[in-house]
């Protein structure tokens, strides 16, 4: 009896770490587009609404404001086209083109990022620290609030961790099953956002000290990891210029000066301002200090003791999924600093990051607390988890309850101009 309760007990933590999370995402499910940054799921329904309606031989499968008073279309080229033609199929099953059915696609691949979140935190750590990280991550704002947005990056994200997993599997010595989640997170994640490519880029230039094995038998992830970050994103940019007619708008205001300008606009005391506030906001400040602590741990020893890396299950893993983890988020966000100032989103892809970090934050205060310093341990404990629930907790009321003028204005806008969906959320 106890055997087949210790076997059970990790499936019912799943679950109820699942319930809990769903939980959380689906907060308002069935609304209108009117909270902060929520005119992203109108701005999607109209893509998926150009698939459904006008078919993908019309759209070229690829994101497209279309007016229906002039029948003329314009593709939009700043990101690939996974996410809009994955909520028309949503619509196309459900015979709906609500909020809900749109938020439901975001919503069900976060949950999915969690529990490849618990994998990954299982395979270098251990079973616990794995499901507390599942809960950090479910509760985290950047995840509860971000994380149910109809917009690139829970979607992403989902590749990313796929990524991260496939590596850990391959420095696990399972190779071959490690390659081919490795390699479906960088496809897939390549049809879906640009920031999936950096972690394949991190993945590919972690390993270079491993060069000697890139072309051994069965190559490993380095190789796999850059052809096919490589591939995708050439394809992407093929099915831009394709889905155009040959005029992609992207590559053109970049090459125009789009880039540079965005950098000399940027003031950088105010960008790191911006993105402290962010983080604090989205992370809390118990997670903000963990990322500082942990990003000081790769490159001082003696802060990597303090942390304790070499505690874990696998020291080795985690310090690398920590350095291809926060390395890829950081060079994301700093690629375009003046989207990364306005947009609280640009630091979703930093949850495992953050998640990594705050458990070992958590694991080094703990042996603190059962240690000679007991009361300080246990003190500070307490302080985290209530820092953590209370900037939560507040965050999300706030983000929830307080609707965005930019949002409706910008919904109204896209209804108004293109394609509008039947089917309006509650007020």
């Amino acid at each position: 009896m106890g055997d087949r309760r210790s076997e059970a007990a990790p499936v019912i933590a799943l679950v109820l770490l699942g319930l809990y999370a769903g939980a959380l995402l689906s907060i308002g499910l069935t609304r209108d587009w009117r909270l902060l940054h929520e005119d992203n799921g109108a701005l999607q329904t109209t893509f998926a609404l150009s698939h459904v309606r006008l078919g993908l031989a019309r759209t070229r499968a690829h994101d497209l404001f279309f007016d229906p008073r002039t029948g003329q279309g314009v593709v939009y080229g700043h990101h690939p086209p996974g996410l809009a033609l994955l909520v028309a199929a949503a619509f196309a099953l459900t015979g709906s083109d609500a909020p809900w059915v749109a938020r439901s696609v975001p919503i069900a691949f976060h949950l999915g990022s969690i529990l490849l979140m618990v994998r990954l935190l299982s395979r270098a750590m251990g079973g616990r620290d794995a499901v507390l990280g599942g809960v950090v991550m479910a509760t985290l704002p950047m995840g509860a609030y971000f994380g149910r947005m109809v917009n690139y990056e829970a979607l992403g994200l989902f590749a990313v961790l796929l990524q991260l997993n496939g590596y850990a599997a391959c420095k696990q010595g399972q190779r071959r099953a490690g390659l081919i989640a490795l390699g479906a997170g960088i496809v897939l994640g390549g049809l879906i956002d640009w920031a999936p490519l950096f972690f394949a880029g991190a993945i590919a230039f972690a390993e270079i000290g491993s060069i000697s094995t890139w072309w051994s038998r069965m190559p490993g992830p380095g190789p796999v990891a850059l052809a096919l970050a490589l591939g995708i994103g050439a394809f992407d940019l093929w099915h831009l210029a394709f889905a155009a007619h040959g005029a992609p708008p992207l590559v053109q205001s970049m090459l125009g000066g789009q880039w540079p300008a965005a950098w000399k606009a940027v003031h950088p005391t105010a960008f790191a301002s911006s993105q402290i506030q962010i983080a604090v906001r989205y992370f809390t400040r118990t997670g903000l200090i963990a990322a500082v602590l942990a990003a000081g741990a790769l490159l001082n020893a003696r802060a990597a003791a303090a942390l304790g890396l070499a505690d874990a299950r696998e020291p080795a893993l985690v310090e690398r999924l920590l350095a291809i983890s926060g390395g890829a988020a950081c060079a994301y966000v700093l690629a375009a600093p003046s989207w990364a100032q306005v947009h609280a989103y640009w630091q979703f892809y930093a949850l495992p990051f953050v998640v990594t970090s705050m458990i070992l934050l958590w694991r080094a205060l703990h042996r603190l607390a059962v240690g000679r310093h007991r009361a300080i341990g246990r003190a500070l404990l307490i302080a985290v988890v209530i820092e953590v629930v209370w900037t939560s907790a507040s965050t999300l009321h706030y983000r929830y309850t307080t609707p965005s003028r930019h949002a409706v204005q910008q919904t109204a806008s896209f209804r108004d101009s293109f394609l509008a969906p039947v089917s309006r959320g509650r007020e």
